[in-house]
């Protein structure tokens, strides 16, 4: 059953979702027999992306995911891994850069529905092992502010989601300082929200 919470901020939205999927998650063994609790479709809506990014109580230091993770986004190098986030933004298929064509939307026409970003590449994640969770990447404008939507396939809500969020947080400012917009909401669509048996006992510390 789809979920819906609105947070205040990534702490909040983070804190709330570790409790329902602990409270309530259906549980499974999935394709590489690892046990989870987890809901489907799991919407979050942050209101201020930037306040509050990082809850004590999360395992990494947000020095931690300015490092590993929000740089990564802006880079196109694919850094001796199967993929990288950055790699399929900034160099789907060895040749788009999707960002630039993403602030070139919106500097043409701000109030587009097609400044849209993918990394699924149906050419190697339908024979490789190891694919993308982040997939589609909406920015829209609404009230003059410049939102971002994601649709995450796949999303561990313990160890990964604080860490998704902090990078799109930054690549949202990216874009809208190349816009000249003002950075606005960030909404993540999980369609499957689990976490890791293994992590049980540290999210219902949350």
């Amino acid at each position: 059953m789809p979920t819906y919470l609105k947070a205040k901020s990534p702490e909040d939205g983070w804190i709330r979702v570790v409790r329902k999927i602990m409270d309530s998650g259906m549980v499974r063994v999935d394709e590489r027999d690892s046990e989870t609790k987890w809901h489907d479709n799991v919407m979050i809506h942050i209101a201020d992306p930037y306040s509050n990014r990082v809850s004590e109580k999360y395992p990494f230091s947000e020095g931690v995911l300015k490092e590993k993770y929000s740089t990564q986004l802006l880079n196109p190098d694919r850094l001796d891994f199967d993929y990288t986030y950055g790699e399929r933004l900034n160099a789907w298929g060895d040749e788009i850069n999707q960002i630039d064509f993403v602030i070139a939307k919106l500097n043409e026409s701000p109030n587009s529905r097609r400044a849209v970003a993918t990394t699924w590449d149906p050419r190697k994640d339908t024979v490789v092992d190891e694919v993308p969770c982040l997939n589609h990447f909406v920015f829209m404008v609404r009230e003059g502010l410049l939102d971002l939507s994601v649709m995450i396939r796949s999303n561990d809500m313990y160890g990964a989601w604080p860490a998704n969020v902090y990078a799109l947080g930054d690549l949202l400012t990216y874009v809208s300082e190349k816009t000249s917009l003002e950075s606005g909401t960030i909404t993540t669509l999980s369609v499957n929200a689990h976490i890791y048996k293994t992590d049980w006992s540290k999210a219902e510390l949350v």
